[in-house]
């Protein structure tokens, strides 16, 4: 009679969800846990079992689970239902003392001060636009070379390690940095640099939405994503203003600060818990390293087919490295056009600062949009940032100013929610590895952007002359999408 009421009381539940008007894409996960006990579908709402016993509770979901996977696929009557995983019983996480460590890391990673005024510093030390851009590259040559690697590191090895080591990276470049005297070690200390924010990039992200997966609460990934991408950016204004300091800190002053900021951040990654959502995950710990050669083609294999049957995922990487290109470059090159003016070094902060204000303010009003189409909100967003470079390249100081302020704000908004459309549409074993390859295609766009943008402002003899085509190049893109039917997403 137990085994009959309970199903039956289970076939109650579907029945309201699908009767309430919840749209059930498929039975994502059976939530085991301590304290909160979730029953989530992938797309839709959650529905809470507050009473009864809890024996009476884990019986029922695993009824469920029985009733979704072998039921409902057989007649389609009400909807298919796949299982994603099962958490295990005895790993919980401890949400707030994650997010803490998360804002704390973030916090201390965003503070980079040299970003201020690094291509200032090294056009001062002789070095010309070409070579300063060059250097650039390199960075980006190494993302586009690592940024995979790193993801799939993170994915079979733990994320929390990838970070931590990410953290060394930072310190180790930035203390090279800070010594040295010829191009090939910035250019050297530029591919740390690199590999470096590969390991943060797909990583950073895949931690924090499986950290709120696994307590049943991804559905709050956009408002945590906008709380930890406004921390970054407060500190990352507030590390602008260190180019007031240029007289005292010097340029190893300026790397050895940063190098203390990135070992602080590091101390934060130690504090982390490694988020567990899957069996494979649970069991990384378990395998041997000869293993992992056979275990990393599997996962290659794996995410080339989540990109071979989700065209959605492939869409939002494509977009999001296009019409990032210029958040970036309008910023470095901003720097230097503003010295043609006439700007003082110690002044260089300001644009930074309101760049980074630009960005709190774009991301807060993405937290308060409804996307309800992806197509047309890259229409708009393509079109203000493609006016905002052309802003950068050909206005007066304050102009540009303005414009690199438009452009922040508005990729902070288009960001915001190709990164929830984009973790929404994958399996969280290959997470990290498939935000990896988003990266990898935005590095893949900087490669021969960077230096173009630099042989075309010395060829023209004016920092801005690569920063307008540029701008044009992003316009034209988002108005080739006015006249196509949008999407709904």
């Amino acid at each position: 009679m137990t085994l009959v009421f309970s199903l039956l009381r289970c076939y109650t539940e579907l029945n309201a969800l699908r009767k309430g008007g919840y749209t059930c894409d498929g039975l994502e996960r059976l939530c085991f846990l301590q304290k909160r006990k979730p029953l989530s579908f992938s797309g839709s709402k959650c529905t809470h079992f507050s009473s009864g016993k809890a024996w009476s509770i884990v019986f029922m979901r695993r009824a469920a689970l029985l009733w979704g996977v072998f039921v409902l696929p057989g007649n389609g009557a009400l909807f298919h239902a796949e299982a994603e995983r099962v958490f295990p019983m005895n790993h919980t996480i401890h949400l707030k003392k994650q997010l803490r460590c998360i804002y704390l890391s973030n916090f201390f990673s965003g503070l980079r001060i040299t970003d201020a005024v690094w291509v200032a510093l090294l056009a001062a030390r002789g070095f010309s636009l070409w070579e300063i851009g060059l250097a650039e590259s390199v960075f980006h040559v190494v993302s586009l070379l690592c940024e995979v690697p790193s993801g799939m590191a993170a994915d079979l090895l733990g994320r929390k390690k990838t970070l931590v080591s990410g953290g060394v990276c930072m310190v180790l470049q930035s203390l090279l940095m800070a010594f040295a005297s010829d191009l090939f070690t910035i250019c050297f200390a530029m591919g740390l640099n690199a590999l470096a924010m590969t390991m943060f990039s797909g990583t950073s992200t895949a931690l924090l939405y499986d950290s709120l997966k696994q307590e049943g609460c991804e559905e709050n990934y956009i408002q945590v994503s906008a709380n930890s991408s406004q921390i970054s950016m407060l500190a990352n204004a507030v590390g602008s203003m260190a180019s007031i300091l240029n007289q005292f800190l010097g340029y190893a002053g300026f790397y050895l600060l940063n190098a203390a900021f990135e070992g602080a951040s590091a101390l934060a990654n130690m504090l982390l818990a490694e988020p567990i959502v899957t069996e494979s995950q649970a069991s990384r710990e378990k395998h041997p390293l000869h293993a992992l050669p056979e275990q990393f083609r599997q996962l290659v294999r794996d995410s080339l087919h989540v990109l071979r049957t989700c065209p959605m995922a492939v869409k939002l990487i494509a977009s999001s490295a296009l019409i990032s290109v210029p958040s970036y470059l309008t910023k470095m090159f901003l720097q230097q056009r503003l010295v043609e003016l006439g700007w003082p070094t110690e002044l260089l902060f300001l644009p930074l600062l309101l760049g980074g204000l630009a960005c709190v303010a774009g991301t807060e009003i993405g937290r308060r949009v409804r996307c309800r189409s992806m197509r047309r909100l890259y229409t708009a967003c393509a079109l203000l940032c493609g006016v905002g470079t052309l802003l950068v390249g050909t206005a007066p100081a304050w102009g540009g100013i303005l414009g690199m302020m438009l452009v922040q704000g508005v990729l902070e908004v288009y960001l915001l929610h190709e990164s929830q459309k984009l973790n929404d549409a994958i399996p969280s074993d290959q997470r990290a590895t498939l935000i990896s390859v988003d990266g990898m295609a935005y590095s893949l766009l900087m490669i021969p952007a960077s230096p173009l943008v630099g042989a075309v402002g010395d060829a023209f003899g004016q920092a801005g002359a690569g920063l307008a085509l540029l701008g044009g190049v992003i316009v034209l893109s988002g108005a080739a999408l006015l006249g196509k039917k949008p999407q709904e997403s």
